[in-house]
């Protein structure tokens, strides 16, 4: 049937031929010479060195980006058949996509190695088959996830990044070896058990260990940031139950004045004026009938849990936090590291930082001692806040990053803004792109006019 219709549409008497295997099996030369002779009136041609090289570097890209190879063939063949370049077998893609992935694998080593050594990426390899207190190595307590949204792990994370940065991971990462690429060889990593590992290639080891050290610290870091944000919630969930409970029992209030007044009489650190004047505000302060704002109550409650948020922020100063900009978070994050270490309980008057109209009276209040609880509430509930819009970030992390570090770099951008409109299949000039889109949104609110 077939070769009666190519005969009709040609024009020309058909061969006498049961199956085209009948007309190639004895003539390999003649089968060669019509498939090229059908690619190239196809437009087809084979691929050229240059194309080769750029083929390389365009998969080098892709695996920098993405380092997974699951669907790389079937999106190299389509990118080869975009550009009408002939197809070649599977097998010979495959090895591009193993050279180009081993290539990215060696430079992404080399940038491990040229920032940390290779004695400080061998004790890493060493250190994660150790055993350890409660599992099986330090690579299952590294890699193990507390409960979600827990905040009795905050300690065992704490304990986790206090570890990594003792053997110096939080330090010099190389910008070559992105968060894509520090997943994937940490996963690698991860599946295997840590005795497996040693049997590794050294510098595929090296590389891995050092992945698997830095996901480790940005994963716990998310972790412990994500925790504060629920324990700064739960605190103050707790402050207003507690308001709440003192409001609808008015003995509790009763025996919160007595306490207070029985606390200011046997201070015996008060002078007579200064003891008739405390005395005098309780009084006054019980007998006003305004009640005061809930909010301002859970404040209240939240200033008389006196270590809660000193122990919280003691551990919380270690971490680099840092700003685009001056922020009155970090500045605060200062000034405390600096009273910690004199472990000091009292706000110096020279202290300037604003938080806000709420804590002003607090902070600038005469009670040094309980301005300082003023303030280091005020900036728990700031950084909250801060890392929560990004103004407020760290290095080691995956998720409370520096907004610029989303964007590509300008450099970068310069040089390779053609290669990466391309890579999307965008025009360059918007008038281009968005032109289309106009059309057919016209004419679909034409058609939703007339219907």
């Amino acid at each position: 049937m077939l070769w009666s219709h190519l005969g009709a549409q040609l024009a020309v008497d058909p061969p006498d031929l049961g199956t085209l295997r009948t007309l190639y099996e004895t003539r390999a030369r003649t089968l060669i010479d019509h498939q090229v002779l059908a690619y190239q009136a196809l437009g087809f041609r084979p691929m050229a060195e240059h194309q080769r090289r750029y083929v390389v570097r365009w998969l080098k890209e892709r695996l920098t980006g993405r380092p997974e190879r699951g669907d790389l063939l079937y999106e190299l063949k389509r990118w080869l058949y975009e550009h009408h370049i002939l197809i070649v077998h599977d097998r010979l893609l495959k090895r591009l996509i193993v050279k180009a992935g081993q290539d990215v694998e060696r430079s992404l080593t080399d940038g491990v190695i040229g920032a940390f050594g290779d004695a400080t990426l061998d004790h890493w390899s060493r250190l994660l088959a150790q055993p350890d207190n409660d599992h099986g190595s330090l690579q299952q307590w590294l890699w193990a996830v507390p409960l979600r949204q827990s905040t009795h792990q905050m300690g065992d994370v704490f304990t986790k990044i206090d570890r990594l940065y003792a053997i110096g991971v939080h330090q010099g990462w190389p910008t070559l070896c992105n968060d894509a690429a520090v997943r994937h060889y940490a996963r690698r990593c991860a599946r295997r058990p840590p005795s497996v590992s040693k049997r590794v290639e050294q510098r595929s080891r090296r590389l891995e260990a050092a992945c698997f050290m830095r996901y480790a610290l940005c994963s716990a870091t998310d972790q412990l940031l994500s925790m504060l944000r629920h324990w700064v919630q739960k605190a103050v969930n707790d402050a207003t139950r507690e308001v709440e409970s003192i409001q609808l029992d008015p003995n509790t209030r009763l025996r919160e004045f007595a306490a207070a007044v029985k606390k200011v009489a046997l201070d015996a650190t008060l002078a007579r004026e200064e003891l008739s004047r405390s005395l005098c505000e309780l009084a006054d302060r019980s007998l006003d009938r305004r009640m005061p704002s809930q909010r301002s109550l859970v404040r209240a409650r939240l200033l008389a849990k006196r270590g809660q948020a000193r122990a919280m922020l003691a551990r919380l100063i270690r971490l680099p936090f840092e700003a685009q900009t001056t922020h009155p978070v970090i500045n605060a994050l200062d000034v405390l590291c600096d009273l910690y270490a004199r472990r000091a309980y009292t706000l110096p008057d020279r202290v300037a930082i604003r938080f806000g109209r709420v804590w002003r009276d607090a902070i600038d209040g005469y009670d040094r001692h309980k301005a300082l609880l003023a303030f280091e509430w005020a900036t728990l509930f700031a950084l909250r806040v801060a890392l929560r819009n990004g103004s407020v970030f760290i290095e080691h992390s995956f998720a409370f990053r520096s907004q610029a570090m989303l964007l590509i770099p300008p450099d970068e951008w310069k040089a390779k803004r053609n290669r990466f409109y391309g890579h999307l299949k965008l025009p360059q000039d918007p008038k281009e792109f968005l032109e289309p889109l106009i059309e057919h949104l016209e004419q679909g609110l034409i058609m939703l006019r007339d219907a």
